[in-house]
Formats: structure tokens, sequence, C-alpha cells
């Protein structure tokens, strides 16, 4: 048995954090960092920094969507996530991208399948849990894990190609 050093219960022999008090029970193992320099920067250090890369936060953001089989742009606000799928009358789900006539269905895009959405500078792309998969850049994203999106990027949804750019 372990004891917890904070409040004293007892815990069987490899136990992460106690039930009781939510200590960290393996402490010979705490890991210590250096402490940050304390300090702001100076005008020149600022100015050789410059402006962090991204999106204007201020400026409305579109985001276009080249499907490259058909070269079909779909043209979208990023004001909001965007979902990415196929039409769904029955459940009413009507997702702001819609691929159905882009023969979503045949090329394995899911009627869920992802999302877009920006968070301050940056967009991200998710993948919903699609049964077919989302690759950017030939690489396949982890579901429910958000990736950041550039433009110029490569979007595959189940077989289906598309190309990411970001207008103003």
């Amino acid at each position: 048995m372990t004891k917890c050093p904070t409040c004293q219960a007892e815990h069987p022999e490899n136990t992460l954090f106690c039930d009781r008090c939510g200590s960290y029970l393996l402490g010979g193992n705490q890991i210590e960092t250096d402490p940050l320099a304390k300090g702001e920067l100076t005008w020149k250090e600022r100015e050789e920094m410059g402006e962090a890369p991204g999106v204007d936060v201020t400026s409305p953001l579109g985001l276009k969507l080249t499907i490259l089989d058909s070269g079909r742009d779909v043209e979208v606000a990023l004001t909001k996530e965007v979902n990415i799928g196929r039409l769904d009358p029955a459940s009413v789900w009507f997702p702001e991208v819609d691929l159905t006539s882009d023969d979503g269905l045949e090329r394995g895009v899911s009627r869920l399948h992802a999302k877009i959405s920006r968070r301050g500078r940056e967009v991200f792309i998710e993948d919903l849990g699609s049964i077919n998969g989302t690759f950017l850049n030939r690489k396949k994203l982890i579901p429910y894990l958000s990736q950041a999106l550039k433009s110029g990027d490569e979007l595959r949804l189940g077989k289906l190609i598309l190309r990411v750019s970001f207008t103003k």
C-alpha cells in the first residue's frame, strides 16, 4: 500500500494520484523546471520580433475550399465554426460546406465529417470521428484533435481532395 503524503489515505501500489485529495503519489519523481527570466522585453527586442504570424484578428476572414476533381470553389465566412460533410434532410443536418454534389457519399465523406474553426489568429481543422478519416497534407488526423490550417494546405475527406485558401 502507498500512503498519501498530504492526507495520509492509503492506496494500492503504483497509484498515481490520491483519490481523496488529488496529490501526486510518486513524490520522488517530481520534475522541476527553471524559472523564467523576469523583466520586460526592450523596445528593440520587440521590433526585431515583429508581428506574430497568422491571421489578422480584426479583419473578417473567409475560407475558400477548392474541390480538386471538379474545380468547384466553396466560400464561407469564418465568423463561426464551419461544418463539412453531406446533407441529410431526414435528420435535419445541413453542413455549411455540403459535399453531396461532389460525389461525397461515393467518395466516403461522412454526414458530419470535419469542422473548421478560428481561434484568434489561427484557423484549425478537426475530424469529427468520420468513418474514412480526414487527412491534412497526407497525414491522417486524430479524431477530435484540432490541427492548424494554412493557406495552400491539402485536405482529404475520405477520397475527396480539397485545397484550402483564405480570403478577406
